[in-house]
């Protein structure tokens, strides 16, 4: 890479002449470095962070940095701090972050929109990492020649590139985590007369089938109204996200790929070869989602903050969401109810987000250093401890005093060796490694919402014109799957 930041992110990790925000990665954050900013010199290790200024490109008068990003939904905007680091240091080539919506699909829109029109005003592009290849194909970003994936993970790196070349560094990443509700599932098993399993409500290798009709026997027990319990109503077994949006996609990906009924190849294009099973687990999701409580229908109503919400307000037993909502739910306005957490039966779907650079960009240089202090080891250790993103470097994993989803945001610098906060690290990182890349196509967006279109109408009730139910055929879904990995829709 470019710059004084390689792509381990070494910059820092060695001496630095006696600066004491060194000592440990939360150090640099919360031991008092930006003070040590402020002045006309840099000491060495923050030179060797963030490059010197001589080596950027010389801005015009009221120029900067702009990076082009969905919603900063972290606590305290911590992607809004790190770019104020940088303008700490770098008040000559000083950058901002535009958000857009924190809806994907109309985040997609407006960024493409943006590379489209080749619109110099944006020089980094936040891309949700499956828009990574159609924006590379397309000519819209550049090549990030002779960077490296040292220090990375090595699915949010693979996301970042395409056809052999690297168009995006690892921003952020995501996986899908199962949340339930510790009080719901002990006041289960204490009306059959049984003590909760010491281990966690459901069993590691849990299937999704498994999962389902457990989540229905917990909520036969506990759901309606409870008249005397001094807790909210209970309608929803499992809170999904089957909006009409890309999260029904992701939800239905992971649920089909627990089943077995679909596949990716060794290049991460998807297989679609089992009709009759993809029929079978299409038609036995429709039956689940339609109990006589209509509960669960609530979950095509419900997008990220929907789902949450329901979870956080006690209706749901279980919640299938992001890695951030632990922050929210553990947090300093926690839900009062314990709430454990574990990988997805089967495996969650690989979210994220990359930064790449615009092709169209007048400052490439300065943009690419960028991009590289945004996702260097430092800055993913504030996203991981302070944000709740789950880090696309290995380092965080690893740093025994920064357990993720602290609620204080701050920790401790004594090590954390068992316990909670230390097993929350090691599940969410056994997630990661679990996890199923996202299908690797130029055009991932046509292929989503030519699914999302199928399979949603075949699931919501009444999703015919007549207001019937809409049969499901395998061979024809298998048929526009194909075509649309092509580019090309069918007619609505």
């Amino acid at each position: 890479m470019t710059g004084g930041v390689d792509g381990s992110g070494v910059a820092g990790s060695g001496t630095d002449g006696g600066t004491h925000a060194w000592t440990t990665r939360r150090g640099f954050f919360v031991g008092g470095a930006l003070g040590l900013l402020v002045g006309a010199g840099l000491p060495l290790g923050f030179e060797q962070l963030f490059g010197r200024a001589a080596d950027l490109e010389t801005f015009s008068l009221g120029d900067g940095l702009t990076i082009l990003s969905g919603r900063d939904e972290t606590e305290g905007g911590q992607r809004h701090r790190l770019v104020d680091l940088w303008n700490r240091v770098h008040v000559d080539h000083p950058a901002r972050i535009v958000e857009v919506s924190s809806n994907a699909d109309r985040a997609y829109s407006t960024m493409l929109s943006a590379a489209q029109a080749g619109d110099p005003g944006y020089d980094l592009y936040n891309l949700d990492i499956p828009w990574v290849p159609q924006f590379a194909q397309s000519g819209y970003l550049r090549v990030l020649d002779g960077a490296t994936g040292d220090g990375f993970l090595g699915k949010p790196w693979a996301a970042g590139t395409w056809e052999g070349a690297t168009y995006a560094l690892p921003f952020n990443s995501d996986v899908g985590l199962l949340y339930y509700n510790l009080d719901l599932i002990d006041e289960y098993y204490k009306a059959k007369g049984e003590e909760a399993p010491s281990t966690g409500p459901v069993p590691a290798h849990t299937s999704w089938a498994e999962l389902d009709t457990f989540a229905h026997e917990v909520f036969a027990e506990v759901g309606g109204d409870r008249r005397g319990l001094d807790r909210p109503v209970v309608d929803t077994p499992i809170a999904l996200q089957l909006a009409d949006y890309e999260g029904f996609t992701v939800n239905l990906w992971e649920i089909l790929l627990s089943l077995d009924a679909v596949s990716v190849d060794a290049t991460n294009r998807p297989v679609f070869e089992d009709v009759d099973g993809i029929r079978a687990a299409v038609t036995s999701l429709a039956k689940g989602l339609r109990t006589p409580s209509g509960g669960p229908a609530t979950s095509f109503a419900f997008d990220e903050q929907g789902s949450l919400a329901a979870f956080a307000g006690g209706r749901a037993v279980f919640l299938r969401h992001w890695p951030r909502a632990l922050r929210l739910l553990r947090g300093e306005d926690s839900v009062p109810f314990e709430v454990g957490f574990m990988a997805l039966p089967g495996g969650g779907v690989l979210g994220g987000q990359s930064l790449a650079v615009s092709a169209a960009s007048r400052y490439p240089v300065a943009a690419r250093r960028l991009a590289e202090f945004l996702t260097n080891e430092r800055s993913h250790q504030l996203l991981f401890e302070h944000g709740g993103f789950a880090a696309s470097r290995e380092a965080p994993y690893h740093d025994p005093s920064a357990p993720y989803g602290d609620p204080e945001g701050s920790g401790s610098e004594e090590p954390v060796e068992d316990g909670p906060e230390r097993d929350s690290n090691e599940t969410l990182r056994s997630a990661l490694d679990g996890a199923s890349p996202r299908p690797h196509l130029q055009h991932y967006v046509e292929l989503s919402e030519e699914f999302r279109r199928y399979v949603r109408a075949a699931l919501v009730p009444g999703g015919s014109a007549d207001g019937g139910d809409v049969p499901f055929d395998g061979a024809e879904f298998a048929e526009r799957m194909d075509a649309a990995m092509s580019g090309k829709v069918a007619p609505a």
